[in-house]
């Protein structure tokens, strides 16, 4: 007679107290949430050291920024103070080859681009270069693209003067010029007849 196998009972998931058995987590994951917990700590001891840890990105996220007004304040700062506007009449020194274009023109009549005239925002004037320039990046961080002319005035010397342009139309200049009003700068629009 064949002898019978005998079989062993199975064995019996250890308990904890309550009767619940504890989950396991597969290692892997473990893994990751042990490296987030020591990134994570890294980054904010990065923060409270300072500027040339690692993890000094993370005060920035947290401490109070500057109101965007400053640099606007700046702006037109350096425009009341270091502009030559109030030196001379441009009207006076541009009559020759630049129409000043008045603030009230009525904008009723949609008009194609005149093709023989382009159209400039000056921003400001100045005697220094350097003053000229500062303007020009200000500008720039705020998504204005212009570039600074040198002009001799008979007399005066040489005015270094910050422009937007050339716009194909009028409407597209005022509105760079109402863009530019916004930030405390007090331009202008010209339009100049293209050369044959």
């Amino acid at each position: 007679m064949p002898q019978a196998r005998r079989i062993k009972p199975r064995a019996r998931p250890k308990q904890v107290r309550g009767g619940n058995r504890l989950p396991q987590l597969p290692w892997g994951l473990l893994l990751v949430i042990c490296l987030s917990a020591l990134l994570l700590g890294v980054l904010i001891n990065g923060a409270q050291r300072g500027d040339s840890e690692f993890g000094a990105g993370l005060r920035a996220l947290f401490e109070q920024r500057a109101p965007a007004v400053d640099e606007d304040a700046e702006i037109a700062a350096l425009i009341d103070t270091r502009s030559t506007e109030k030196e001379f009449e441009f009207y006076e020194l541009l009559r020759d080859i630049e129409k000043v274009m008045p603030d009230d023109l009525p904008d009723s009549v949609p008009v194609g681009p005149d093709e023989n005239t382009d159209y400039y925002v000056q921003a400001a004037s100045f005697r220094d270069y350097q003053d000229a320039e500062e303007l020009r990046a200000k500008l720039a961080l705020k998504g204005f693209r212009s570039i600074t002319q040198a002009r001799e005035v008979e007399g005066k010397g040489t005015f270094y003067r910050l422009r937007l342009g050339p716009y194909a139309d009028r409407r597209k200049a005022k509105t760079a010029k109402s863009r530019l009003q916004k930030l405390g700068v007090r331009p202008f629009v010209y339009s100049v007849a293209k050369a044959d």
